[in-house]
């Protein structure tokens, strides 16, 4: 189970959302450069970086960063936000991005989903953004869709993607801790492998994702809790990889 740190970007600065909400960032390091090498020195294999800026407005705005920092780090990055034509994710893959995230475009046509796993050469990752009542939202969780998680989840398996993203936004940057039992049901519904965000508050966290590693589990992601130095991430890998 891969324990992968989270950096989220606006205008150039490492920040946090309250349950996706743009109006409620709490802002943690100037520079992400910074931080990406913080989580690879205590052993990131990944980065999960999420271009809230390119969320919000259909392309992406970050990936100079995330060029800089493959050129000064050892570490991989699945980057997402605002990738939703071809131009675009041929862009990010030019940039050195080892995985693209995909949620708005997949939502809104698994066909073109098809055709980008097609370009990418199977480099690109399906991300279930939902709420409550497990709606799903896309466009950086601004907008919500007619979606329900579970239903979609079960469509997934046919677009070629054997592994997906889900986010609890209801849990994300709150500390809540996860949902075990949501995550649980989606694994046994839809026969996905999964990436658990949002949530995640405590070492206890991982040691329950861990209990059900052999369901679908095959990482978490971690923000806030790192951040508010509630997880030691260095202590979360090793448990994950026990």
């Amino acid at each position: 189970m891969e324990i992968i740190p989270a950096i989220d970007i606006i205008n150039g600065v490492c920040v946090r959302l309250h349950k996706g909400d743009y109006s409620k960032k709490t802002e943690y390091f100037d520079n992400p450069l910074e931080v990406a090498k913080k989580w690879t020195e205590c052993g990131a294999k990944w980065i999960h970086l999420i271009d809230l800026d390119g969320a919000k407005e259909g392309y992406p705005k970050n990936l100079g960063i995330a060029s800089k920092i493959k050129d000064e780090n050892e570490v991989l990055i699945e980057y997402g936000g605002g990738i939703r034509n071809a131009d675009s994710l041929n862009l990010a893959l030019k940039s050195g991005i080892d995985k693209v995230i995909i949620g708005t475009k997949a939502i809104e046509s698994l066909d073109n989903f098809k055709q980008f796993y097609e370009i990418s050469k199977g480099k690109i990752i399906i991300s279930l953004d939902f709420g409550k009542n497990n709606l799903i939202f896309k466009e950086g969780w601004l907008s919500a869709s007619n979606l329900n998680l579970f239903d979609f989840g079960k469509k997934i398996k046919s677009s070629g993607s054997g592994e997906i993203i889900i986010t609890d936004i209801s849990r994300d940057g709150t500390l809540e801790g996860v949902n075990i039992d949501t995550i649980k049901n989606f694994i046994v519904k839809t026969n996905l492998n999964i990436f658990v965000a949002g949530g995640v508050s405590s070492i206890d966290d991982i040691r329950k994702l861990k209990e059900i590693e052999k369901l679908g589990i095959k990482g978490v992601i971690i923000g806030k809790a790192l951040y508010e130095g509630k997880i030691d991430l260095k202590e979360a890998i090793k448990m994950a990889s026990d």
